[in-house]
């Protein structure tokens, strides 16, 4: 069964929340009795009080220190994000009144809710959290983690499709591998928090790191190989592989259909011009219609990807947008497409997006757990909302590879893969290597001693990505928490140094 459908606000917002809650000047300690502070210490469950959604983002965890002493020492996100900070802020405690920084408030007479306001800078918010003793164990196995030096260990046999091995036995040099992620551990490359690899159909990296790669290791793995992570935009590549799915089952035609025909509701909008708008329109970016969210800040006002979390209808708000070139003409990245795509998918089976991806997707290939957002208005984050494990991910991606069939089992027609991976359109280099975009897939090269070496992707913010290279059969997944970055560049150089550099050149 799916887990249950909860909002997660915008990366760039929740970022700055928690800075502003915690990148703060400490009060100094003060002194209170081992009797109340009892009443303190462990985890809570919460956050900031928001109007659309429960404040149960954190788990923010109170300790004691070898002096007595009241503290704030971890903020773990309890939501598919799960960034992981360690801290040491003094808090001030004395029968039921709580202060630490910019926040002050007061446990209730059951001492099992807090209420905290924050003034910062003028501006003042409310918290709450809810004492969650359930958690306790689970957050001091996070928190007590140490750095140590990186180990690499094989990846475990979990029955669940994977094969795995040592990477050796796949043509790569496990060597070179290790020394990459070392350096993850070292925290070179930021919030990094999974790293798989798959060739050969085989798994032979799968590791989870936390808190800018300080925390990994067998503890931090068994807490994060069962967690659902944010995909961010890599979602759209399950969007897109449902409308194929879609279109074989016989819910849509074809990915030429016009897309007034599965959004009536919305017919007075898609008059004119506007009727020659197609559903493969809106899959490869190229609806026409006037967007801006590419380059702009969260904040700015501008940024339509942004004003969709604010609008009380996200799909009226995208087709309201006026034609700024003809349908098919152009490559603008819009969000806005394949929030408009779910909801054309809703409405042709006549179910909730993720039910139809549970029935029709992810049951055959053994996916259980996951997590599908939606917006206030209660349309489906088909842009950006799903959350997948990250060795989950991985099989969306080696589908791909063997042309939709999973275990010999075909689950995405063979043709929508070749059609959706193939590059419609050109938008921009990384590196020396071009970039190019299809139906929510891009295109990308590598150098190699034979030429270049194809490959197809979708990066998420906050580091995601998914990754697929036909000739070298192989499968690549990175999950991570930092946010607000365009990683295209970083992950096309995190490939070509230390992913590619470890394939052995008779393989290539």
């Amino acid at each position: 069964m799916p887990l249950d459908r909860e909002k997660v606000p915008n990366p760039i917002f929740r970022s700055i929340v928690i800075a502003a809650l915690l990148l703060t000047p400490c009060v100094a300690p003060s002194t209170t009795n081992a009797q109340g502070m009892s009443e303190v210490v462990g985890s809570w469950k919460g956050g900031e009080v928001l109007a659309h959604q429960r404040p149960d983002s954190q788990l923010i965890v109170f300790s004691i220190r070898e002096d007595s002493s009241l503290f704030i020492s971890l903020i773990y996100e309890v939501g598919p994000r799960a960034r992981v900070w360690s801290y040491d802020i003094d808090v001030d405690y004395q029968d039921g009144v709580i202060s630490w920084a910019h926040h002050a408030g007061r446990l209730d007479p059951t001492r099992d809710t807090m209420r905290v306001s924050k003034d910062y800078r003028g501006d003042r918010s409310e918290w709450m959290w809810v004492r969650d003793k359930g958690s306790d164990s689970l957050v001091e196995r996070i928190r007590t983690v140490e750095d140590t030096p990186f180990e690499y260990t094989v990846p475990p046999q979990l029955n669940d499709g994977w094969d795995c091995a040592e990477p050796e036995d796949v043509g790569l040099d496990g060597e070179r591998l290790s020394q990459f992620l070392a350096r993850i551990a070292d925290g070179e490359f930021g919030d990094i928090h999974s790293f798989l690899l798959v060739r050969h159909d085989t798994l032979v990296v799968e590791e989870y790191f936390a808190e800018q790669g300080s925390k990994h290791g067998p503890q931090i793995s068994s807490v994060f190989r069962n967690r659902v992570h944010h995909l961010a935009s890599v979602t759209k590549i399950v969007t897109s592989a449902l409308v194929g799915v879609a279109i074989d089952q016989g819910y849509i035609g074809s990915a030429t259909d016009p897309i007034v025909r599965y959004l009536p509701r919305y017919a007075s909008l898609l008059s004119g011009e506007k009727e020659a708008i197609g559903i493969e329109h809106m899959l490869t970016m190229s609806s026409g219609l006037q967007w801006s969210q590419s380059g702009r800040r969260w904040s700015d006002p501008r940024n339509d990807a942004a004003a969709m979390w604010r609008c009380t209808d996200v799909v009226e708000y995208v087709l309201d947008k006026p034609l700024a070139a003809a349908p098919g003409e152009r490559f603008v990245y819009s969000n806005g497409s394949a929030a408009v795509v779910g909801s054309i998918l809703e409405n042709a089976t006549g179910m909730e997006l993720a039910r139809f991806a549970e029935q029709h997707l992810f049951r055959h290939l053994g996916i259980t757990d996951y997590m599908w957002t939606s917006y206030p208005d209660g349309t489906v984050e088909a842009d950006g909302g799903l959350a997948l494990r990250s060795r989950d991910l991985a099989k969306i991606g080696q589908t791909f590879l063997d042309n939709g069939s999973w275990h010999d089992v075909p689950v995405i027609p063979e043709a929508w893969v070749a059609q959706s991976t193939e590059q419609r359109f050109s938008f921009g280099s990384v590196g020396t290597a071009s970039l190019g975009y299809g139906s929510y897939w891009m295109q990308t090269q590598f150098p190699s001693d034979g030429g270049a070496v194809a490959s197809f992707f979708h990066p998420g913010d906050g580091e995601q990505l998914l990754m697929v290279i036909p000739e070298l059969e192989m499968v690549v997944v990175f999950t991570g928490g930092s946010y607000g970055t365009d990683v295209k560049r970083k992950y096309h150089a995190i490939m070509s140094d230390h992913v590619l550099a470890a394939v052995d050149s008779g393989s290539w």
